[in-house]
């Protein structure tokens, strides 16, 4: 017996392989070819797509820089309108876009547009990741509060585990709780911010306990006041 195959035996064998396994080997390496060529070209569309709209969102800010103490003229709303109108349209799917109508609820409220406002927020908080969802949750409660919905306000910051944000929900529900005169809850809201509030930030803490001081029990303020007396007779 012959110790290689003659050329036509090989060439009938290879035959007999195709037939039986050739297609669907093609089929696998054009399948395994296509997705990772169809990666590669998302992932170039993505970049240019998010570098394009970050373009834009540039424009926009640098539209919305006014000096401090003044407002944007109606030119420059319209701008920052046209903008973000294309943003959303084209560049729906980026974060541009959510920051784009975070911006116009922004102007929107300056200008007491709460419906608009809530509206934008509504419209970025759509596919939003989780921090970014809890920072528009947090302007749609206050946004609530304005328009008299106080109950209302207090329900959306009402959730079990607000993170990073935890102190800045506590903070919120405490001044909405003011806001229905009920200064027990607005305490204890307010004692939860401050538990909450991260170690770095004076800045906050301070004025937590300025605002935990306002709604202290009569007692606690009594007591406070005891202790900063015998301090300052030591």
């Amino acid at each position: 017996m012959a110790e290689h195959l003659s050329d036509e035996e090989q060439l009938e064998s290879f035959k007999r392989w195709f037939k039986e396994n050739g297609l669907s080997t093609i089929v696998v390496v054009v399948l395994a070819a296509g997705g990772y060529f169809g990666w590669e070209f998302w992932k170039g569309y993505s970049e240019k797509t998010a570098q394009a709209a970050s373009v834009i969102y540039q424009q926009m800010m640098d539209t919305a820089l006014v000096d401090p103490g003044k407002r944007l003229n109606d030119s420059q709303k319209d701008e920052i309108g046209d903008l973000a109108v294309q943003l959303k349209k084209d560049y729906s799917g980026t974060q541009y876009a959510r920051y784009a109508a975070m911006l116009l609820a922004r102007l929107a409220v300056e200008d007491g547009e709460f419906e608009t406002a809530a509206e934008q927020l509504q419209w970025a908080d759509k596919g939003a990741d989780e921090g970014l969802s809890l920072v528009i949750g947090l302007r749609l409660a206050r946004i609530e509060a304005v328009r008299g919905n106080i109950d209302a306000a207090i329900e959306l910051l009402n959730i079990e585990d607000a993170k990073t944000m935890a102190s800045a929900y506590a903070e919120a529900r405490g001044d909405f709780y003011l806001m229905k005169d009920d200064q027990d809850s607005a305490h204890s809201a307010y004692l939860q911010a401050l538990q909450s509030v991260a170690q770095n930030d004076d800045q906050s803490r301070s004025i937590i306990e300025l605002k935990l001081r306002h709604v202290a029990p009569a007692s606690e303020n009594e007591s406070d006041s005891m202790g900063a007396f015998s301090e300052n007779n030591k």
